[in-house]
């Protein structure tokens, strides 16, 4: 009921959110400012002075910025006009700070470069400055003295000529006339076009080099002024630019929206916390430590054979057992053949752990008996974590202890720290993933040799497969070391070349077509240490299970492990991978940031797939170890330097951030497994605990749900509405973005995913889903799906889609997320608003649902691009707490929400200024548009400081109306404000004052004297007085009826 009740607000307009923690706003229209011109772009952006209390707003249609005064909200004027004309063709976008009023003013061929142009606040021209093409918005830091400018670079009609994009910066410090120019360009990125479009970003203009095709936008500066967000639209990217050295610090990929999916939700399960785990040992050094627990879980096999829907079989695999770090050979004496391992438990045997999980009560069983130890194949001899190539692997130690068996000192380390020696295991594994064949045997992988280990369904080995040559890797060589002496040497050579400890992390299987999969951890040392940190490439390799062969092989490229960009770390390795059918897996790619610390770690789950993948096995590149003439391993090349070698990586999709999404674990998440299309199970790995080593005693399960409220609307000629899930995704194409700042200090991104084509005379992305010809293995239904009622009408591109290149589509792309996004400062999605825009207009305005913006009688017209199209963004904190509003373009109208809980925002109202029972072009005989509101384009916010009264106002600058809308922001703690200000002849804020903006509640002249009666200062007709070069010390502001507020400047 309370659903329904929260839908049937919409009909009035103003809609009140669920019962909320916070007192919620209302708006309050309180005028409009008409310019008569309809569709004309007559008020596009808008900017205010509050020194002034002007509104200075973009008037395309007549190439002028308008000033507007606003010292009464509830009866803005027009003032006068800038003519823009000799600098240009018209401005884009405009913005005032500190007395100046900033321009971008495209060139009258926009592809040419266009300019900067600085104006007094009355409109006297100060200087102008040359910018990229096609400025398309502009922003001041909040210091004043930057100001940057997002330059677009459209190409001509004909795409004949494509400028480059391009970011402008303007350091006007030393004075508005003395202006220092910096053009930041993508030159860099011309030769990483690949790595780009494989981090997902959308480089694809005919004949474009990375900097002819990147569109910057929109720019937003971070609070501290150290970084400044910008939005490449088409390219689905936001650029990272440092504001202190003017250079570009990264280029983030936004990935897309899975409209047959939602948001994604976790339930945490902490495995030690729902059951007692058993008890694996106590280690016994230095006279006894504590007990250490089961944990240490490395991968995760789903059992749907076996699994009901109440109860999940699950089984995982710890690793190597509980172990210290590494300790450096170089710090040892006598010096060892290589690194010690310290076994906390020297005689751990390695296990199969099985548990059951009930989705419903979430209850966990480990049952006794549910350990499947694992031996050799004789069905005795145990299998541990222990290396095995004396010479090459690490040398297996345990804590000398004199009252132990571990009583010999074989090894002291620089501490003082002394060690005994232990015995090689030649099957011994560090086990890193998990599956089960459909004959029921376990296979596993291991990150020594690397190697895939084959076990029957009772813990005895049936093979090891390693690579050729493992055999002749010891040092010393002993007569033990015989071909087959460490498993079955099938595996390519080259797998010997892996990083220490960093082998095989991850095994899948393709029940289908009866194929193991084998994913190396990081990129391999090949020929040597040289690629460790400069190496994208991760291999994969199918093998026969019957044989050991290899069948295939293909690479896989980390997003940021070369080029690390602005990120916590590296994304430097993988964490598992589960099949998921159709050649797709699901893969956990990570860094090693501690979620325990902050939750903006990179730990990505990332959809792959094989298909169109170039299968590299056994060609010269990758067997090749040898660098002699400047040859380049596989590992030594880039994304690039691969596809120039005829080299194409398996296909990535990102599909969530598990630390973003709730899972909150510890640095290593490392097992994955499907349940379902919509539901998949993470674990991580807890190295056993504190007692063993790890950052946390949590193992914990998660149930990661991939959610439906995702859907669309995606027929304009049903005539219907019909919000559903459908396999397509969307690109989130933000136009407008912001930043705010959270109770607890973190910044985040605000984004309205608008979405946007190129769709010009010399070139077309655009095509209908119905026009495409769909991958049937795919899309089984795609004839169904293809009907004008259904995903037919969508649009779609062209320039992404058909993976594999044979002419068929096996993803669907569409133009926007139809939505509003949080993200963090590395661009992890925080939240985003789903489809609960289309949701509640689809019950407040059903007769007008997904209307355009310049025709009233348009029901369902926008279904088929890019629905509501949330174009315009703001975010405000009033009465202490953060509210987004975005405007939607086609519908018109704005949406507000509450997001002072960054995970969990809640919608509060939507505000509809349009009349539909009139023509869209209406205009009365005073020249006013009877319609209302079309297209806003921009929104800001006026605070109570900056006002010309006590209230905040929200101002809407709308497109296609050439209107703007001033609305009185109401809360419940205004009225008390107004009974106070009501009595007091006015007050000045903030006081005491450290910032040197004081503010007065009432527009007026004042005189400031200091603390002996000196005066100081005088200003006339303002609500802001500069106290910013007065010295600390006691004030007195007296109006002009010499009533007095004594203030304090810091």
């Amino acid at each position: 009921m309370k659903k329904i009740l929260l839908y049937l607000g919409c009909l009035g307009g103003l809609v009140l959110a669920n019962n909320s923690a916070h007192s919620q706003i209302t708006l309050n229209k309180i005028a409009t400012y008409h310019t008569g011109i309809f569709d004309g772009g007559a008020t596009e952006i808008v900017s205010y002075d509050p020194t002034t209390m002007r509104l200075f707003s973009v008037n395309a249609d007549a190439q002028t910025v308008d000033i507007i005064n606003l010292a009464d909200p509830a009866n803005p004027t027009l003032i006068s006009q800038i003519d823009l004309t000799p600098y240009g063709h018209a401005a884009n976008s405009v913005k005032v700070k500190n007395g100046v009023v900033a321009a971008a003013v495209e060139a009258n061929v926009k592809q040419d470069p266009g300019k900067i142009v600085l104006f007094q606040t009355d409109g006297t021209y100060i200087a102008d400055y040359p910018a990229g093409a096609l400025p398309d918005m502009i922003t001041f830091d909040h210091s004043g003295d930057l100001i940057i400018t997002a330059n677009e670079g459209e190409p001509s009609d004909d795409y004949s000529n494509d400028p480059e994009g391009s970011i402008t910066i303007l350091d006007i410090s030393a004075g508005a006339a003395n202006g220092v120019v910096t053009q930041v360009t993508f030159n860099a990125y011309d030769n990483k076009k690949e790595h780009l479009i494989n981090k997902g970003i959308r480089i694809y203009g005919p004949n474009a080099t990375v900097s002819k095709d990147m569109e910057p936008e929109y720019v937003t500066v971070l609070d501290n002024d150290s970084m400044a967000y910008v939005a490449c639209q088409e390219n689905n990217a936001l650029v990272v630019l440092n504001l202190n050295s003017k250079t570009i610090k990264d280029i983030y990929a936004l990935g897309v929206k899975d409209h047959n999916h939602g948001f994604v939700t976790v339930d945490n399960i902490i495995l030690n916390q729902a059951v007692t785990m058993p008890a694996l040992g106590t280690p016994v050094y230095n006279g006894g430590q504590p007990t250490v627990n089961l944990g240490g879980f490395s991968g995760l096999f789903y059992d749907a054979a076996n699994s009901t829907t109440s109860d999940w079989v699950f089984y995982a695999i710890p690793d190597r057992g509980p172990n210290a770090d590494a300790v450096s050979k170089s710090s040892v004496t006598p010096t060892p053949s290589g690194n010690l391992r310290p076994f906390k438990l020297p005689d751990y045997q390695s296990r199969i752990v099985k548990f059951h999980y009930n989705p419903t009560t979430q209850a966990v069983t480990l049952n006794a008996g549910d350990q499947i130890m694992l031996f050799q194949a004789n069905g005795t001899t145990p299998i541990s974590g222990k290396g095995n190539i004396n010479g090459f692997d690490e040398v297996p130690v345990a804590y000398y202890d004199a009252a132990t068996i571990y009583n010999t000192v074989d090894y002291t380390d620089g501490n003082g720290v002394e060690y005994t020696a232990l015995p090689y295991d030649r099957f011994g594994g560090d086990f890193e993933g998990i599956v089960r064949d459909n004959n029921g045997n376990f296979w596993m992988c291991d990150e020594y040799r690397p190697a895939i280990y084959k076990f029957a369904a009772n813990g005895n080995m049936i093979d090891r497969f390693v690579p050729s040559g493992a055999h002749q890797l010891a040092n010393p060589a002993t007569a033990a070391d015989t071909l087959g002496h460490y498993g079955s040497e099938t595996l390519p050579a080259v797998y010997n070349k892996r990083w220490a400890n960093r082998g095989f992390e991850a095994i899948a299987y393709d029940a289908t077509n009866n194929l193991i999969y084998a994913f190396i951890q990081s990129p391999m040392y090949n020929p040597g240490p040289v690629t460790k940190n400069n190496s994208d490439v991760i291999r994969i390799l199918a093998i026969n299970p019957a044989t050991g062969a290899p069948v295939a092989e293909y690479v896989y490229l980390l997003e940021r492990n070369k080029d690390a960009g602005y990120a916590l770390n590296r994304t430097d390795k993988i964490g598992d991978a589960v099949y998921v059918g159709n050649g797709k897996f699901y893969v956990l790619e990570r860094d090693s940031s501690d979620p325990n610390t902050t939750v903006k770690g990179k730990k990505y789950v990332y959809e792959i797939c094989i298909d169109g993948a170039t299968d590299i096995l056994g060609t010269a590149i990758s067997i090749n170890t040898d660098t002699t003439g400047g040859a380049l391993t596989l590992e030594m090349m880039t994304a690039d330097e691969l596809i120039a070698n005829n080299i194409k990586p398996v296909f990535k999709r990102k599909m969530l951030n598990l630390p973003s999404a709730g899972y909150i674990s510890s640095d290593k998440p490392e097992g994955i497994a499907y349940i379902n299309d919509s539901i998949i199970a993470v674990v991580n790995d807890n190295d056993f605990g504190l007692a063993g080593a790890g950052v946390t005693d949590n193992t914990v399960l998660g149930i990661v749900n991939l959610g439906s409220n995702n859907a669309i609307d995606a027929s304009n000629s049903d005539g219907n509405i019909n919000i559903t899930n459908w396999p397509t995704y969307g690109y989130y194409m933000p136009d407008a973005i912001t930043n705010f700042t959270d109770a607890n200090g973190e910044s985040f991104i605000l984004m309205a995913n608008e979405g946007d084509s190129r769709d010009y005379g010399g070139y077309s992305e655009e095509e209908r889903v119905k026009n495409l010809t769909l991958n049937s293995t795919y899309f089984p239904t795609a004839a169904t799906l293809q009907q004008d009622a259904n995903l037919g009408r969508l649009k779609t591109t062209l320039a992404q889609g058909d993976i594999n290149n044979d002419g068929e589509n096996e993803y669907v792309y569409s133009y926007g997320a139809r939505s509003f996004s949080i993200r963090d400062i590395y661009g992890n999605l925080v939240w985003d608003s789903g489809d609960d825009f289309a949701q509640r207009i689809a019950v407040s305005h059903p007769t007008q649902f997904n209307s355009t913006n310049d025709d009233n009688a348009s029901f369902d017209d926008r279904s088929d691009d890019k629905g509501t199209e949330p174009e315009a963004v703001t975010v405000a904190k009033i009465d202490g707490n953060n509210y987004a509003f975005i405007g939607l373009e086609r519908m018109g109208g704005i949406m507000v929400y509450d997001i002072d809980d960054v995970n969990n925002p809640t919608f509060v109202l939507y505000e509809l200024n349009r009349n539909f029972n009139v023509p869209a072009d209406s205009i009365n005989s005073s020249n006013e548009m009877v319609t209302g509101d079309l297209a806003p384009e921009d929104l800001i916010v006026i605070s109570e400081t900056e006002s010309p009264t006590i209230y905040p106002y929200l101002i809407s600058a709308n497109e296609v109306s050439g209107t703007i809308t001033i609305y009185q922001i109401n809360y419940p703690g205004l009225g008390e404000k107004e009974q106070i200000m009501a009595t007091e002849s006015f007050t000045v804020y903030p006081n005491p004052n450290n910032d040197g903006n004081l503010y007065v509640s009432k527009f007026g002249t004042y005189r400031v004297y200091d603390m002996f009666g000196k005066l100081v200062k005088t200003v006339a007709n303002t609500k802001l007085v500069d106290v910013s070069h007065l010295t600390p010390g006691v004030y007195f502001l007296n109006n002009a009826s010499n009533q007095s507020v004594k203030f304090i400047k810091q």
